[in-house]
């Protein structure tokens, strides 16, 4: 492995890292640590900084404790990192699609963006995430 491969796999696994402890167990704290003092989340409502992040989240998932991201890819260019993931506000819930895409700087997370869109009705999980082999369907929806 090259080392520019070493750090794009490096820039992969701490977005991975940050989705599992954030959004996944809700370990704020420890997911803090991963992002850079100046962090910029562009997700409309959040803001600037690290702390402002955190506390808007925390804040929702004391409303859905339940929710869930589910990574189903990671590409890794440059200082950036896209995620195409699959989010849930609780287990059997109607999915969306999520892809959010972060920018490292010095193996800290530097700035966030997202866009993410729920799966309409007729539509599969599978048909919105390109994965022929989920065969998942959202609740209500054909497939």
């Amino acid at each position: 492995m090259t080392a520019a491969q070493a750090h794009l796999k490096a820039n992969k696994e701490l977005v991975a890292e940050y989705i599992r402890l954030f959004y996944n167990e809700k370990d704020f704290d420890r997911a803090r640590e991963l992002l850079a003092e100046g962090f910029v989340n562009h997700h409309h409502g959040v803001g600037v900084g690290r702390d402002r992040t955190v506390e808007t989240f925390r804040g929702a998932a004391s409303q859905m404790p339940e929710f869930s991201l589910t990574v189903r890819r990671i590409v890794a260019e440059g200082d950036q990192v896209w995620t195409h993931s699959v989010a849930r506000v609780a287990p059997g819930a109607h999915p969306s699609v999520v892809v959010d895409i972060w920018r490292i700087d010095n193996g800290e997370l530097a700035e966030h963006w997202d866009v993410g869109q729920a799966v309409p009705e007729g539509s599969t999980l599978a048909e919105m995430t390109g994965d022929a082999t989920t065969g998942d369907a959202a609740p209500g929806n054909a497939g």
